[in-house]
């Protein structure tokens, strides 16, 4: 009778751990999920108060200014390594300058806003027909969708969008936990974005 009333009782705690597992799992899926659409939602109304809370500005900038600087160099045909195989003192210098021109875009509310949700690297108001953009509307399609081109690493969270481009046309959005908030900290390019970004860097030297 002990013997039974033992069993029936880890049972229940075996129970009651797998379940509280599966709680843990199910938050930590949503979790991310939840601030990823918390930023589209400040894009979308553009709230740039909201936005401020939910960005990690400095890793986002890093993220983005090789990406723009290997651009550059790509347009002048340039290498992004020195003879000895390290970085070249253009590539350096490249991303510095694009680090600068980063400042006024992710620092600068209005231009940010419409990189994130229009696509838009420069003041142009009128972007070329068929533009992606990572938080245009529709760009994460059903939660579904989102969750089935995401990857979770950890305090890592990656996904591609919009949805419903070729991989060549979708943005790496990359959030990472800080501080217990998911926050965007990183965004790969496509590489016409990225073409463009070394452009209008080129005009603003």
């Amino acid at each position: 009778m002990g013997t039974s009333r033992r069993r029936r009782g880890t049972m229940r705690w075996t129970l009651v751990t797998i379940l509280a597992l599966i709680i843990l799992l199910a938050g930590y899926t949503v979790w991310p999920l939840y601030s990823l659409y918390r930023i589209a939602s400040a894009v979308e109304t553009r709230n740039s108060a909201a936005l401020q809370e939910l960005v990690d500005f400095p890793s986002l900038r890093a993220s983005m200014a090789q990406q723009i600087a290997n651009a550059h160099l790509k347009l002048t045909g340039k290498s992004a390594e020195s003879s000895d195989g390290s970085r070249s003192f253009g590539s350096r210098l490249g991303a510095m300058i694009a680090d600068a021109l980063l400042a006024k875009i992710i620092l600068n509310p209005e231009r940010l806003l419409d990189l994130l949700g229009k696509g838009l690297v420069s003041a142009n108001p009128s972007p070329p027909s068929g533009l992606a953009a990572p938080f245009a509307a529709n760009s994460l399609g059903s939660a579904w969708q989102t969750w089935l081109n995401s990857d979770y690493s950890g305090a890592n969270f990656y996904v591609a969008v919009p949805v419903d481009r070729p991989f060549d046309q979708r943005f790496g959005v990359r959030l990472r936990l800080v501080d217990w908030d998911w926050k965007l900290s990183g965004l790969d390019l496509p590489e016409s974005m990225a073409l463009d970004l070394a452009q209008e860097l080129a005009r603003t030297r």
